[in-house]
Order: structure tokens, then sequence, then C-alpha cells
């Protein structure tokens, strides 16, 4: 492998170095394309669902675009859209050596995520080293972000953070065949959740950590143990919400459960929720209400119709207070933005392209494989960052450990295996 094809292995799970790119008229971008970029390649085969899947997305930004002349909006939305997918096709096709550059990647990006996260909490990293830090992250700080919230590592924000080391974590659980049930895998996890809830301190974290547990539940026999833990939890919450200052993640669930009258609790979520609950609200019946959405690079317009036809205005969102209502809002999640931009039929598309890879047998046998799925179907659904490739990365790299490809044969799933 080249030296430029190692580099962007690398960058392919850090995609939140942008390098000081900007673009006219809508600022900096959170997101680099490394992804988009990794797929240049001679050996690059995508499936008829996927061709189909982007080829509509490339027609609704067209359409879209010659009715608003608004062609930089749009493109950002479909390079969004394209660069987190795309890279799943490139991925489950490489060859042994690249696969294994790739895992190697992985690794040493994990652990710098861990070093720069720690220096980040305890008040080591380099103050110096902040400002050049930040040409190629946005957002970069030494030191925890305030308010409850933790830090970034090496993505711009705490969330974004929450949301790629869970992957990491995910990933290397498999890598290292580690079963999570035993007594090494049981310490790791509670190491993670550690991490999460004292060092990234986001409720984003604290969310996917669950999700990533429960995920390898037999709920028929640990339903008991999960109502216990559920317990024992919520009255230590309690006593320690009582008498000290709590993570964000964990100060929201204490007010969820201890300070919002019932009638309160819909508004308090709806407000320190932020765009992601107001996202899930609204976009999903909009796009049944619209069925081919508003358009690729519509998200501005369309969100704020969105928000409003659920009755939702921006006094009720905390999001709002720093930014106009008139600037709209990309949702989170990879499903919630395509019921709004490309509504129910491209989200319909979008499945049948990934169906065959997600349903296959053997990645639900497995509980490593599992719990990665069940996190991609989790980002894609609910919580997620719109353009993020990290979550097709790892589906891919799952099913390409359990799945190498022939030689010049497309790996086709095979729903027996």
């Amino acid at each position: 492998m080249s030296g430029y094809r190692k580099l962007l292995a690398v960058l392919l799970f850090l995609p939140n170095i942008t390098l000081g790119t900007n673009t006219p008229g809508l600022g900096r971008p959170e997101i680099f394309p490394w992804a988009s970029l990794f797929v240049v390649r001679k050996d690059l085969r995508l499936t008829l669902g996927y061709i189909l899947f982007a080829g509509y997305l490339g027609l609704s930004f067209a359409v879209h675009t010659a009715q608003t002349g608004d062609f930089i909006t749009g493109f950002r939305s479909l390079l969004a859209l394209i660069n987190a997918s795309v890279a799943f096709f490139a991925i489950i096709r490489v060859k042994d050596d690249e696969f294994r550059v790739l895992n190697w990647a992985f690794i040493g990006v994990f652990a710098a995520n861990v070093l720069v996260s720690l220096m980040q909490n305890f008040g080591l990293f380099p103050e110096q080293l902040v400002r050049p830090m930040r040409f190629f992250i946005e957002r970069f700080e030494a030191t925890p972000m305030g308010y409850g919230r933790g830090v970034g590592g090496l993505f711009a924000e705490p969330s974004y953070l929450a949301l790629g080391i869970h992957h990491y974590f995910a990933y290397a659980m498999l890598l290292f065949k580690i079963e999570q049930k035993k007594a090494f895998g049981l310490a790791l996890t509670a190491a993670m959740a550690l991490y999460d809830i004292l060092i990234i301190r986001s409720a984003t974290g604290f969310t996917i950590m669950l999700v990533y547990f429960l995920s390898h539940q037999n709920w028929r026999t640990a339903w008991k143990g999960m109502l216990f833990l559920a317990v024992t939890g919520a009255t230590v919450l309690y006593f320690a919400g009582e008498v000290a200052e709590l993570p964000r993640s964990l100060d929201i669930a204490y007010n969820v459960l201890y300070r919002q009258n019932f009638d309160d609790i819909f508004t308090y979520i709806t407000y320190e929720g932020g765009i992601r609950i107001v996202s899930l609200l609204s976009c999903y019946p909009f796009g049944i209400a619209h069925p081919l959405g508003w358009g690729v690079g519509s998200w501005p317009g369309a969100s704020i119709t969105a928000m409003l036809e659920v009755g939702l205005s921006e006094i009720e969102v905390a999001f709002f207070e720093g930014y106009s209502p008139y600037d709209g809002f990309r949702p989170t999640a990879f499903s919630a933005d395509l019921f709004l931009e490309a509504g129910v039929v491209g989200w319909i598309l979008f499945v049948l392209a990934l169906y065959p890879y997600v349903t296959q047998k053997a990645m639900w046998r497995d509980p490593n494989t599992r719990a990665i799925v069940v996190i991609f179907l989790f980002n894609m659904l609910i919580l997620g960052t719109i353009g993020d490739p990290l979550p097709f990365v790892f589906l891919a790299l799952a099913y390409r450990s359990i799945n190498p490809p022939e030689p010049d044969h497309e790996p086709i799933p095979h729903s027996t295996s």
C-alpha cells in the first residue's frame, strides 16, 4: 500500500479533522470527506441497491437546486449523505493486507483519543498546542468544555467523541475477541461506563453505552438482573444528586426522574435534549406527509416547517437560544435527515441497499458483531451525526471480519451463514 492510502486509513477514523477548510457562505464543516477520498479506487464495486439510492439523492439534489438556485447547500447535503455511507462498500471488499492496515490504524487512533482525552480531563494538554490543533479540529480545547460537559479528544466536542468512542470500543471487543460477559469483558465495559460518566460527561455517550450493554443481553434470562440494576441505579442517582453536582448526562436523568412533574417531562426533555429530540419528533412525520421530501439541500426551510407541523416552536428548544430559528437545523440521525430531505421513498431505498448486510444471520449470532449492528441501527434511526462515516465504517469492518471477499467476486451476504 502507498503512504497516501495508509494516511487515509488513519484519517478515516478521524472525521472531525478538517484542515481549516471553509465552505463559502456556510462556514467550516465539522466533518471532512476523508471517506469519499478513501473510496476513490479502481476496485470499488457498488451494489445496484446503493446505486439506485445514490441516484435518487442526486436527482433530488438536481431538482431542488434547479428550483432554488442554491447549489452550495444542496451539494454539501448530498456529500454528507454519500460520504457517510459509500465507504461501507469499499471496506467490505478490501484485501487482507489493507484490512490489517485499517485495523492497526484503528488501534492507533483509539489509543490516541483515550490519551488526549485523559490529558484534557486532567489539564495536562499543552496550552501552546491548542491553536495549531484548532486548525485541524474545530473547537478543540485543552480542558473540559464546562457547563457539566467533558472533553472532546480528537473530535470537535464531547458528543462527537461519545459517538465515536463507542464504535471504537465495540469494534475493539470484536477485534481482540473479548467476550463481554466474562470477567475481563465486564471489567472493560465498567471502565468504559466510568469513562463516559467522568471523562466525556455526555448524555449521548451514556445513552449509547446503555444500548451497547443491552445488545449483549439475553432478555429471557437477564430481565431480573436488569430490573435490580435499574432500581439500584435510580436509588444511587437520587442520593448522589442530592449531595453533589452531577455530570450533565446524569443531571438530565436526575431531573427527569426526581425534579420534573409528570406533565412537564416532555417539555423538559424537548428543551434540554436540543435538536436531537426535536428532529426525531418532527422529521419522521414530515417524511411520511411528504413522501419525496423537500429535496436534498432543503433542510434549512424544511426543518422549521417540520417542527411547526408537529406543534413545536423555537422557544421550546434550547438550541435556538444561540441560533436564529430561521437558520433551520440539520437532523442528527441519518434516517431522520433522509425523511426530511428525501422523504420516505429515499429512506426505503437506503434500507434496501443495506438490508442484506445488516440482517445477515452471522452478524447477529456473534455477540460482538451484534453489538456493532445494534449501535449502527441506533445511530441511523435515533442518535447520530449526519455525514459521519464511522457507523458505516465499523459496520463494514465487522462484516469484513467474518466475510472475507473471494478474489474478483462481490461479497454477497448469505442468509444461512
